[in-house]
C-alpha cells in the first residue's frame, strides 16, 4: 500500500476541525469547519488529509469550484475550462 506524503508537523496541527461554524450548523450532526490538506506525490496520486475521520462535508459553490481546480492542478492538469 502506498504511503501518504510526509507532512510538516506545523501544517498537520492545523488540519481537521476548527471549532467554527462559518455558515451556521447545516445539520444536527454538523461538526463545523474543516481544514483540508491536499498534496500530490511523484507517482501522480493526489492525497487528501482531513485531519480527522469524516462522514461528509459541504461547501459553497465557489469553494467547490476552487477545490476542483486545486485537485486538477495537483493531478497535473494544465488547463481547465469551466462553463457555468
Amino acid at each position: 500500500m502506498p504511503k501518504s506524503p510526509k507532512i510538516n508537523p506545523i501544517i498537520a496541527a492545523k488540519l481537521g476541525a476548527t471549532g467554527k461554524f462559518p455558515d451556521g450548523k447545516l445539520t444536527p450532526n454538523d461538526e463545523g469547519e474543516l481544514q483540508l490538506g491536499l498534496a500530490s506525490d511523484s507517482a501522480g496520486r493526489v492525497h487528501f488529509n482531513f485531519g480527522k475521520p469524516i462522514a461528509w462535508f459541504a461547501m459553497e459553490r465557489g469553494q467547490a469550484i476552487d477545490l476542483a481546480r486545486l485537485i486538477l492542478r495537483h493531478a497535473g492538469v494544465k488547463k481547465v475550462e469551466i462553463e457555468l
